[in-house]
């Protein structure tokens, strides 16, 4: 039945009338090996023969089993005899006799493998049935390991199982150099922890890097242990490793090996040599993901940090807009400026004494000791981290700086300064020189230039103020106009400087004879007013001038005579003086009554009368 299924199968193909068949009735009988060549064109090869050659010869070496053949060229439908595959190689065998030197080759009871011409570049891998017990055991406990594997795994694999080389105590994969001592990628055991340098007294060592790219023979060399014991070290090229690796093993000292130890760690050198190369490349991939995540979790974590501190300067930018004195603008920038530089702390100063008062605030925004260094020179800035800002004419002076105690770990961990720092610093400068140009703008607008008093508008809005604070908490003050009523005689007979002289000197005296809460202003050329606060008067004292409104006219009294006693001309001084809420509770009834009464101040050689009826200053009441 089987004879007659094999010819159903080659009576598809004609076959040559010169080819005869070999006898395959021996059931386990492969066909002999037969030179293949290039076929003849007088005898070329059918379809189904052209598949199985392809198929030997693509993968020279490689063993086929029938069932293999079957399956790939007849296919997996084929139900027929597989020694039909023995015709077909005998009739490939014989229509190609006489070629290139190509064979195919029989391994009995195996298969069929295509043995290329001999000086190919592609050579025939030996069959693992042809491997000693020894390289099979190596080989499946190499390849068990696959791409999970490390190199010192790989080489303690080789160190377990080569038992057959006496003395063997280690294994390392070198990088050898040109020059200097051999890097050491991966060891197992114990090799030495110094190899010899590359000198040029010593080529036989470590020039070997061309030795290695050529596939030079192994090197049995000796190196010295510690003791000074000879060691034996043999040195192999890593196979497809490429110039400069090479496997090196190590024995113990006064170790022997001979030409068959040598053969079989040569043999399991070419052996790992494939699975070292890619457990190399594996951990060098593994280094570069793990290089790119730490790399990504850095740009990660600036990244948010980044995000963090735009809504800190976003937030300072907005808190700056409703800030308008300089100590408000300290309060809301000085712990954003600490959040930012990556400390606890930020003080604020101005070196001159003119300047506004120190400040610093923790990043909470509580006030905390100022650094006891803060007054350091310019030279110390740079090192103790001050940052300066330029605010007009005034120098301000930022630093931030830690509270914890030296030694003392931060629970947030190390904190780094933001690159938005200087722009917030910046910011914050920007804002405290709007807020000091403002104030100076104010000043400017609320005092008069030549006598440094407040002008009429300040004089009005300090009125209505005290108004209000009277009419809110039943306090009492009282307004005073003091007028130099021959200003234009004095102008004329003393000129416009003797003039703005009297002016100035009454000015300094005004301010001379009041309290820090009271108020001196001038409101036009020689016409000045006072704002002061009086106690609320005593219950029987309401028929009397109380004691504190007699103590201020007594005070102004004897100020104006010492004036008029140091003028070099007579001065023609008119004053009044209105009590609120006495006299008058509104804004305009005092400016009313101030100036229907303005009246000529009476000057004595002495102290001026101090009873109700004779004061120098004329009080007037409501009718």
């Amino acid at each position: 039945m089987n004879h007659l299924v094999r010819q159903g199968a080659l009576a598809a193909e004609p076959v040559p009338a010169s080819s005869t068949r070999q006898d395959t009735s021996a059931p386990a009988a492969f066909p002999t090996g037969a030179a293949l060549t290039t076929p003849a064109p007088a005898e070329p090869l059918t379809a189904r023969e052209q598949a199985v050659f392809t198929l030997l010869r693509a993968n020279p070496g490689r063993l086929y089993t029938r069932a293999d053949i079957l399956e790939r060229v007849w296919g997996l439908e084929f139900s027929g005899d597989e020694r039909v595959v023995d015709a077909y190689v005998n009739r490939i065998r014989r229509k190609l006799e006489g070629g290139d030197g190509t064979r195919i080759e029989t391994v009995r009871g195996a298969g069929y493998r295509c043995v290329p011409p001999a000086g190919s570049e592609r050579t025939a891998w030996p069959h693992r049935s042809q491997l000693p017990a020894e390289a099979m055991h190596l080989l499946e406990l190499v390849s068990a390991y696959g791409a999970e594997a490390s190199p010192a795994a790989i080489l303690q694999v080789v160190l377990d199982n080569m038992g057959s080389v006496p003395g063997l105590d280690g294994a390392a994969l070198l990088r050898l150099p040109t020059h200097g001592s051999p890097e050491v990628l991966a060891s197992a055991g114990a090799p030495p922890a110094h190899w010899p340098r590359a000198t040029t007294d010593s080529p036989a060592v470590w020039t070997s890097a061309v030795w290695v790219a050529s596939g030079g023979t192994p090197d049995l060399l000796t190196l010295r242990s510690p003791a000074g014991a000879p060691v034996p070290a043999l040195l192999l090229p890593v196979a497809a490793a490429g110039a400069g690796l090479a496997l090196a093993f190590t024995g113990q000292p006064s170790a022997e090996w001979d030409a068959g130890a040598q053969a079989s760690l040569s043999s399991a050198a070419r052996l790992i040599g494939g699975s070292l190369t890619r457990a190399l490349d594996v951990q060098a991939d593994r280094q570069a993901h793990q290089l790119l995540r730490e790399q990504v979790r850095v740009l990660e974590d600036r990244a948010l940090k980044a995000r963090q501190d735009s809504g800190a300067l976003l937030t300072l930018t907005h808190l700056l807009e409703d800030a308008r004195s300089v100590p408000d603008i300290l309060n809301v920038s000085l712990p954003v400026l600490a959040e930012l530089a990556g400390t606890d702390a930020c003080a604020a100063w101005f070196p001159q004494a003119s300047g506004p008062a120190s400040a610093a605030l923790h990043r909470t925004g509580l006030p905390v000791n100022t650094p006891a260094d803060q007054d350091g020179g310019a030279g110390d800035q740079a090192e103790s981290g001050v940052l300066t800002v330029e605010i007009g004419e005034q120098t301000l002076r930022l630093r931030p700086f830690g509270t914890r105690t030296p030694g003392s770990p931060d629970p947030a961990g190390p904190r780094e300064a933001s690159l938005l720092l200087p722009a917030a610093a910046r910011c914050v400068a920007l804002a405290l020189t709007q807020a000091t140009l403002l104030r100076a703008l104010e000043r400017s607008a609320l005092t008069d230039e030549y006598t440094g008093l407040g002008n009429r508008q300040a004089f009005l809005a300090d009125l209505h103020a005290e108004v209000a604070f009277a009419a809110r908490h039943g306090a009492r003050f009282a307004v005073t106009l003091v007028d130099l009523g021959n200003i234009r005689y004095l102008n004329a007979t003393s000129g416009y400087a003797g003039g703005n002289d009297l002016i100035s000197r009454l000015a300094r005296t005004l301010r001379t004879v009041t309290r820090a809460e009271d108020r001196a202003y001038r409101l036009n050329g020689a016409t000045f007013a006072l704002l002061l606060r009086f106690p609320p008067p005593e219950p029987a004292g309401h028929a009397a001038q109380d004691q504190a409104v007699r103590g201020w006219q007594d005070r102004l009294a004897a100020a104006l005579t010492h004036l008029k006693q140091g003028a070099p001309v007579p001065l023609d001084l008119q004053t009044s003086l209105v009590v609120c809420p006495e006299d008058a509770a509104s804004t305009s009834e005092l400016l009313r009554l101030a100036l229907d009464h303005l009246s000529p101040f009476q000057f004595s050689a002495g102290l001026p009368e101090s009873d109700g009826h004779s004061s120098p200053l004329p009080r007037t009441r409501p009718a």
